[in-house]
């Protein structure tokens, strides 16, 4: 057998558990057909309540990047009211009058999304809980730890109110047994017709196994009920360049895994982008603070959330660490930062943390503009 899994035992099992967890979650988010959609656009955001920096630097981009189509912004806190209080008139005022809503998880969804504390669940959780509250014929869905700049969204936009697609990724899906021939969209950053979700059932779009092609296919979040319920035409893909996007892949995952196994080694290559979320968000201290933790904390118990969680970054080498400052510095530039002293002995003590002579330090593929804002760092 091709593709995730490699046998049928191994498939089975997989499906097995998947299926008893769409069972098992399916009852905790409903939501009623949308029939008279308001004209425009709704990004909703999937707050993790554990990180509440990263929602500071999300806004600040989100706000400077928005266009006129893009009526609010609604987010899902992981988190009852009464465990995270998230004043929604606050926010506006700090991001100049925009629309905001905030919805929060009840106490059964809250209980059991902490008790699996499952990645996907969150996700899926709280897309779905926003996506019950939006009231446009359009939605993007705006990953937690994306941070947007330029007039891109706009363009993209356009574009998809034109071709009349369902929706509009800026990828193709090419991993767990899905390539980019199969043509479906990822869901980060992707924009969505409102009235045909709202028209499935919230489990519709949670993560499934299945077979295509005879290969054995995990299906994240959007993925399934693309593939068998929209035409090729109503898929498509508008690219982001580098300067328009910086997404650390898997940042809210990587950490909520480290939650449940503190300590353990596990993938960790953007866990190092935290402290600049926090950074953005106006915590002065926190590059300063993580890297006073990888020079200082043991291997496995490393901080950089600032909230004690342990990180074992035994899987981050070189390559890791110089896409992620790379990351960082595009992220500086492009919101006009200043150069930054603090970012790059941040940067000199990931380095350290994994080995790299301080001659090798800073060598990565950064580009000209690029290192003349680290040369003016130092």
């Amino acid at each position: 057998m091709q593709g995730k899994h490699k046998s049928f035992i191994k498939h089975s099992a997989a499906w097995l558990y998947r299926e008893n967890l769409r069972r098992k979650i399916a009852p905790l988010v409903t939501w009623n057909p949308i029939r008279e959609p308001e004209p425009g656009c709704t990004a909703i955001i999937g707050m993790c309540s554990r990180l509440p920096s990263v929602l500071g630097a999300n806004l600040r981009c989100l706000v400077a990047a928005r266009w006129p189509e893009l009526r609010r912004i609604i987010i899902a806190v992981d988190a009852t009211q009464t465990a995270f209080p998230l004043d929604a008139h606050a926010l506006m005022a700090d991001c100049g009058g925009v629309e905001i809503e905030v919805v929060h998880y009840s106490d059964k969804q809250s209980a059991v999304a902490e008790h699996l504390k499952l990645p996907f669940v969150y996700a899926w959780m709280s897309w779905c809980l926003a996506l019950a509250q939006v009231r446009t014929r359009d939605v993007l869905i705006h990953d937690y730890d994306a941070l947007v700049f330029g007039s891109t969204l706009r363009s993209r936009y356009d574009e998809f109110a034109r071709s009349g697609a369902m929706m509009q990724g800026v990828s193709w899906y090419g991993v767990n047994g899905l390539t980019a021939e199969d043509r479906l969209a990822t869901t980060f950053e992707a924009f969505v017709n409102v009235p045909w979700l709202r028209g499935l059932e919230p489990i519709a779009l949670f993560n499934k196994i299945g077979m295509k092609a005879g290969r054995s296919i995990d299906y994240d979040t959007t993925l399934y009920i693309q593939d068998r319920l929209l035409s090729a035409k109503e898929r498509t893909c508008m690219p982001m360049a580098q300067a328009e996007l910086v997404h650390p892949s898997q940042m809210i995952h990587q950490y909520t895994m480290f939650r449940k196994m503190p300590g353990a080694p596990l993938p960790s290559f953007s866990m190092p982008m935290l402290p600049l979320f926090a950074s953005l968000a106006g915590d002065d201290g926190a590059l300063a603070a993580a890297a006073g933790s990888l020079r200082n904390a043991p291997r496995d118990a490393v901080d950089l959330a600032g909230d004690g969680t342990r990180m074992n970054l035994q899987f981050l080498g070189r390559p890791e660490v110089d896409w992620t400052l790379k990351q960082m510095v595009q992220a500086m530039l492009a919101l006009g930062a200043a150069p930054s002293r603090q970012l790059l002995d941040y940067g000199d003590a990931l380095y350290a943390h994994v080995g790299v002579p301080l001659a090798d330090h800073w060598k990565g593929d950064f580009t000209d503009v690029q290192r003349d804002w680290i040369l003016r760092s130092a």
